[in-house]
């Protein structure tokens, strides 16, 4: 459970800057392996008007089905949007 703390604890901070804005939560679903990326609104002007600006969002965290449902139910708790895409691959 120390992983999901960790990233209960991501997620808050993430939520809190004000150089980017935090939108929710992508859960990829794929057999017995969980993707978790954090998504962002996209703003359109350049930070600064700097042409060169690279944008770097939160590392995708790699997370097993009981840390999924863990994830959830402390996302509802905290009212964070998210999202989960089961897609089969062949």
């Amino acid at each position: 459970m120390d992983q999901v703390n960790r990233i209960i604890e991501d997620v808050k901070k993430e939520k809190a800057r004000t150089d980017k804005i935090f939108q929710d939560i992508t859960f990829e679903i794929r057999a017995e392996q969980v993707l978790m990326f954090f998504n962002y609104k996209e703003i359109v002007d350049n930070v600064n008007d700097n042409q060169y600006y690279v944008k770097h969002n939160h590392d995708p965290e790699f997370i097993d089905i009981q840390a999924l449902n863990a994830l959830k139910t402390e996302f509802k708790k905290l009212d964070i949007s998210f999202h989960e895409r089961r897609d089969d691959f062949m």
